[in-house]
């Protein structure tokens, strides 16, 4: 009996659908739609303001509708789109510098007259794919791809650092180097690179501003100077303490409600988070946070596409980079340097990004 040609399609059809579905990780998207919705609830909770808290959430509406887009997108026609979207996004980064926003003292974000955006946070998504698109466009990553890719992130890295944003501007160079480092940079270099950074240190250190120096030295010492540069730091450390194993109760976190600790809604939501639902609550948000990280670099892991390794290596990593980063900065371990709580801090940019992240390392998961 003859094959019908009209079945074989159906069945073809069918296979693509199946193939389509079991390559959508629904661990990570559940954790991500946690992750969101509990920082809803946690904006409200330290900010006390409604119109905040909407705000936030149509950030969050349009992020989910481009997570799920890029989710479900085929990253191998799009590969010529993403090694170009490096140019627009350094524009950006240049503009930023010359028309910054009027109410920021600051030079990082673009007054869009509805809302405000941060080019540093496009940047530190942006850079990495990339460069990944662009060291693997060839079935061998010359040198000379590298080093012209290393020397575009430490342009990306000076044009973020003198807004200035240090915090940020360290992630943009993480995240341009990580791509470089797993396409097979030789380590001999990048030892020698280690030891020169820490050979300038004590240049760098001359060349800071004076508020980041002042940060630097309150992590050692927050107590010398309680009503200043310390002030942030010792409420969070207190908000952090007095939530005990179970916490004090949604939207009775005292430190929080009476506006003791400053930026409660963004950069010092750990903290917010740590007073209202205490150690118990902690260790819940730290394992749905190793959820959302496992199954994301399990994406690096067990792909066969070089370029669908490296990107989701590197956005797993930088991902983890901000978590930590923020984290240690609430309870004292690092200096403050501005950093949000991916997926539950304030700030529409960078939510966006971060979404858009995860729909991009869905989107690679087909090779997987």
């Amino acid at each position: 009996m003859k094959n019908n040609p009209l079945s074989f399609s159906v069945n073809l059809k069918i296979n693509r659908n199946q193939n389509q579905i079991l390559s959508f990780d629904f661990w990570i998207v559940l954790s991500v739609i946690v992750l969101c919705f509990f920082g809803l609830a946690m904006i409200y909770s330290a900010s006390n303001s409604l119109e905040m808290t909407v705000r936030q959430g149509i950030y969050l509406f349009v992020g989910l509708v481009g997570m799920f887009f890029l989710a479900f997108s085929n990253f191998r026609q799009m590969e010529v789109f993403y090694l170009h979207s490096f140019w627009p996004a350094l524009f950006l980064l240049v503009i930023v510098l010359f028309f910054p926003s009027e109410n920021s003292e600051t030079k990082r974000w673009i007054d869009l007259g509805l809302f405000t955006f941060q080019p540093s946070e496009l940047i530190r998504f942006i850079l990495p794919i990339s460069a990944a698109s662009f060291l693997t466009r060839n079935l061998k990553t010359e040198m000379k791809d590298m080093w012209l890719v290393i020397l575009l992130t430490f342009l990306c890295f000076y044009l973020v650092a003198i807004q200035p944003d240090l915090g940020t501007s360290l992630i943009v160079l993480l995240a341009g180097m990580l791509p470089v480092i797993i396409s097979g940079f030789p380590w001999v270099y990048i030892y020698s690179g280690a030891f020169l950074g820490i050979l300038s240190l004590p240049i760098i250190w001359l060349n800071l501003y004076e508020y980041q120096k002042q940060r630097v030295l309150t992590l050692f010492n927050p107590e010398a100077d309680i009503y200043g540069a310390g002030w942030n730091i010792v409420q969070s450390k207190i908000a952090v303490g007095s939530g005990g194993l179970f916490g004090k109760g949604f939207l009775n976190g005292s430190q929080s409600q009476l506006n003791f600790i400053p930026e409660s809604h963004s950069d010092f939501i750990f903290s917010v988070i740590a007073e209202e639902f205490g150690l118990a609550g902690v260790c819940m948000l730290l394992f749905v946070y190793g959820i959302l990280i496992f199954r994301l670099l399990l994406v690096a892991f067990r792909s066969t596409n070089r370029f669908a390794k490296i990107v989701s290596g590197t956005l797993s990593i930088v991902l983890l980079a901000y978590i930590s980063i923020n984290i240690s900065m609430v309870i004292g371990i690092l200096p403050v340097v501005g950093m949000p709580l991916p997926f539950l801090s304030q700030g529409g940019t960078a939510l966006i990004v971060n979404l858009l992240t995860i729909g991009i390392i869905l989107s690679l998961r087909k090779e997987v």
